[in-house]
């Protein structure tokens, strides 16, 4: 008799939920009725053409953009327009963005020490321990010391992966992290993503990067007019997708 596998009971719960999402800026619908559930440890790639609100998805997702209807619920949390329960949130989500946003007058490990230093109340030793370890991780520790004016790109956006990191949070979002980095500066970023996913990390990657998403998704999900058009695992997205806006779609980009 074949044993059963024991539950883990978090697994019953997603790490994000979804529900009838609509985001609107004036009279443009950007999100029209979108559903999507997350699991914990899966890994989803966003893609679409320019327009088509995966940037505005996952915006909400951490409140940076405010939904006008819908649920969303991030670890068992919704959100709300409680002050409380966005902070809850946005202390176990990680954000990644096209542009590095680090703090320029900080040096390096100054600005992976920020958030734990005064969101989570670590003392100073620990967060400097945790800032150069992962540093370490992202392969960026010899550089620490310098301002992130005096990095490349690539090494910027692997600066902005650790600090992310330094909050220890249950899911990463990623908006198109290697979009403004030149081509040979890509390949660094993509590496540490890879990484980060073959640790376990939740992940919601936007991009156009379809060699990461073979790579790493668990699920591809392809967006259209600010809804979810198809979605499904990278393999048979690829090979057969199933509507004729994703076929036209990927024979733009895929070569």
């Amino acid at each position: 008799m074949q044993q059963e596998r024991a539950v883990n009971p978090y697994d019953r719960f997603p790490m994000v939920i979804v529900e009838h999402l609509i985001k609107r800026f004036g009279s443009f619908n950007a999100l029209s009725d979108v559903n999507l559930t997350v699991a914990r440890g899966e890994k989803i790639v966003l893609c679409g053409p320019s327009g088509s609100g995966k940037s505005t998805l996952i915006r909400c997702i951490n409140h940076i953009e405010k939904h006008d209807y819908g649920r969303i619920v991030v670890d068992g949390v919704e959100l709300t327009d409680r002050i409380r329960d966005i902070n809850s949130v946005r202390c176990e989500v990680g954000m990644v963005f096209q542009s590095f946003n680090l703090f320029p007058h900080l040096s390096v490990v100054e600005n992976c020490m920020l958030a734990p230093l005064k969101v989570r109340g670590l003392p100073q030793s620990e967060a400097l321990d945790r800032a150069m370890a992962l540093l370490r991780k992202v392969r960026i520790h010899d550089q620490a010391k310098k301002y992130p004016a005096q990095l490349s790109g690539g090494q910027q956006q692997r600066v902005a992966i650790a600090r992310a990191l330094c909050m220890q949070p249950k899911i990463m979002l990623f908006d198109e992290p290697t979009s403004a980095l030149d081509p040979e500066m890509v390949k660094e970023v993509l590496e540490t993503m890879v990484e980060l996913a073959n640790d376990g990390m939740t992940m919601v990657c936007v991009t156009h990067e379809m060699g990461f998403a073979r790579e790493v998704a668990d699920r591809v999900v392809f967006m259209d007019c600010g809804s979810i058009v198809e979605e499904g695992d990278p393999s048979t997205f690829f090979r057969a997708p199933n509507t004729e806006r994703a076929r036209v779609f990927l024979n733009q980009i895929v070569h």
